[in-house]
């Protein structure tokens, strides 16, 4: 319980203009899932993309939750919209979150107002990113989960822009820090409990 339980690790296991910055992370909780898009969200900026893949129940929605939660936002409100392909939440930065599930390929998503979706003033989401495969910007972070067990989830994420090799490089420092805090304060209980 808790993120002493989660793993950040350099990865080079997908392909990138910058493979060094790629780091992967594994949760064991649908809490833990969520805490990391907590951190992430706290760090996205106006015009920032993050691209979501994975099959279905891999968690993007639950990640996307917790980035929401992160931009100051109740993430209970945050609801997919695979039948309405997008939702905007208003804020001092707007956000956008899509779900391509229901698109076939770039050439549908070319009928949509990419200026709207990657405005520099909004912060956009992507589940189901694969769909517009030719139309990311290429400044996009993508972020890849995928099943390990039946509560467990892989994230891996990669830059595509030196805005992105920030951001992953800021998130991964933040995800020690709060692991290290983590592991001294179970340290701590447990040291307790036998006094």
């Amino acid at each position: 319980k808790g993120s002493h339980t989660s793993e950040m690790t350099a990865s080079r296991k997908h392909t990138s203009a910058y493979p060094d910055a790629s780091v992967e992370f594994v949760s064991g909780t649908v809490e833990e899932t969520q805490a990391f898009g907590e951190r992430l969200g706290r760090l996205l900026q106006p015009g920032d993309v993050v691209a979501l893949f994975g099959e279905l129940g891999s968690g993007k929605t639950t990640l996307i939750q917790g980035i929401a939660h992160g931009l100051g936002r109740n993430p209970t409100t945050i609801k997919s919209p695979t039948f309405v392909l997008l939702r905007e939440y208003p804020g001092a930065v707007p956000l956008i979150h899509i779900d391509g599930y229901r698109l076939d390929g770039a050439a549908a998503v070319s009928w949509l107002d990419l200026d709207l979706i990657f405005s520099p003033h909004k912060i956009t989401l992507i589940e189901w990113a694969e769909r517009f495969a030719g139309v990311l910007p290429d400044h996009h972070v993508d972020v890849r989960l995928s099943h390990v067990s039946t509560n467990r989830r892989r994230v891996l994420m990669a830059p595509s822009s030196p805005r992105t090799v920030e951001l992953i490089t800021q998130l991964t420092t933040i995800s020690r820090q709060q692991s290290a805090v983590s592991n001294v304060a179970e340290k701590e209980d447990h040291c307790s409990v036998g006094d």
